[in-house]
């Protein structure tokens, strides 16, 4: 498998760039996947042998690559740090073809971009050093394959710097689209063996499930133990999707399973995931591919007036600067249609039932949300992963 790996310091575009390119691909007819390596590892504290995570990374990776193949894409395209010393771990991905290309910018404008992106941050002048720092340190390195000069050039040039760079990447020649036409079928994989409980977040569009979730996550964290977090829409970018497979819950499910394993392996007491999960056949899915797991699936509620300002405020960017968000930047005519189908979905969900738990997020912070979610369920204070 053909994976285009963008890197280089925080700030200097590599997650923009990575999937401006996994669009025009689509968009082009090759069949193509994406993610973002820093949701492959998101797994604390790290093992004492793996400190910054790389090895947890590259085996998730690994293990993601078939199922990506199994849904039909041709090549990946991947964005995330890389450590110019520890460097990729390619003897652990056998059936990954890497190209690493560091996207590099000078060190005052690497600077000034990561400060546009954190000016809120308290912690911003040692956060600044770190960037000089590390920047400083890939300066010297040779790790990449390729170094991409960024300085000076504005986001939506830089995807036309990366083409020019590698035009004999198999992503970007006419023979893999044509492969493309008729996909392979491959196996499924054996089911997962990771056991212990999962808590599966769910709940209508904006409603706050990364959000709140990632609270989860964080507050068992602070309490000691050793969890794993995964965003489902983060390891489900597929183009296209394929025709059994609608709402790629397959290819998450799967994804999910795998790297269920690993986290597990990694020490993981608490796996937190959140994701879109509009109805009963699609938990299904989840429940099958985890089948040693017992699965809590918990349902976030909000009321019309709060999903709606949710929505919109999301257009903002209201959130995480998730790569792929599909309601940041769009009009306020589209965020409200948006708003309407969440409403609509909210009421179904409350009309079937779906979830064994129910969280009313109405007026509550995330971290009051979070914390409603860990007394409903007993999170964090169960350690049977």
């Amino acid at each position: 498998m053909p994976v285009l790996w963008l890197c280089g310091r925080a700030g200097v575009g590599k997650s923009t760039v990575a999937w401006q390119l996994y669009k025009e691909l689509s968009q082009a007819g090759v069949h193509v996947a994406f993610a973002d390596a820093d949701q492959l590892c998101m797994c604390y504290p790290p093992q004492a042998g793996d400190p910054d995570r790389e090895r947890l990374k590259a085996t998730n990776l690994a293990a993601m690559i078939p199922h990506y193949q199994a849904a039909g894409a041709r090549c990946v395209v991947l964005a995330g740090v890389l450590d110019p010393v520890l460097v990729l771990r390619r003897e652990l991905l056998p059936d990954a073809d890497v190209t690493v290309v560091r996207l590099r910018a000078a060190r005052e404008e690497l600077v000034r971009r990561f400060a546009e992106r954190a000016e809120k941050r308290a912690d911003l002048d040692q956060l600044l050093r770190d960037v000089r720092d590390q920047a400083d340190r890939m300066d010297v390195s040779d790790f990449a394959d390729l170094c991409v000069e960024t300085t000076g050039v504005p986001a939506s040039g830089m995807a036309g710097l990366v083409r020019n760079s590698c035009p004999g990447w198999p992503g970007f020649s006419e023979t893999i689209s044509e492969q493309a036409a008729s996909p392979r079928e491959i196996a499924h994989p054996e089911a997962s063996r990771a056991d212990g409980r999962v808590l599966l977040i769910c709940g209508p569009t904006g409603v706050g499930k990364s959000t709140i979730a990632f609270r989860v996550y964080m507050q068992s964290l602070n309490a000691g133990f050793t969890a794993g977090y995964v965003d489902l829409d983060q390891i489900g970018f597929v183009s296209p999707p394929r025709q059994e497979d609608p709402g790629i819950h397959r290819l998450k499910a799967r994804n999910l399973a795998a790297m269920c394993e690993n986290y597990r392996a990694a020490g993981a007491t608490h796996l937190i995931a959140c994701g879109p999960i509009e109805n009963n056949e699609a938990l299904r899915t989840y429940i099958d591919a985890l089948p040693a797991a017992s699965i809590t699936l918990c349902r976030l509620h909000a009321g019309p007036e709060e999903l709606t300002r949710r929505v919109i405020s999301r257009g903002s960017g209201g959130s995480w600067p998730q790569p792929g968000d599909p309601l940041l930047r769009q009009s306020a005519e589209y965020l409200r249609a948006v708003a309407r189908q969440a409403i609509s979905a909210d009421a179904t969900f409350e009309r079937e039932h779906l979830g064994t738990v129910r969280i009313d997020t109405n007026g509550h912070t995330p971290d009051e949300s979070a914390s409603l979610i860990a007394a409903a369920t007993g999170w964090p204070n169960s350690s049977d992963f």
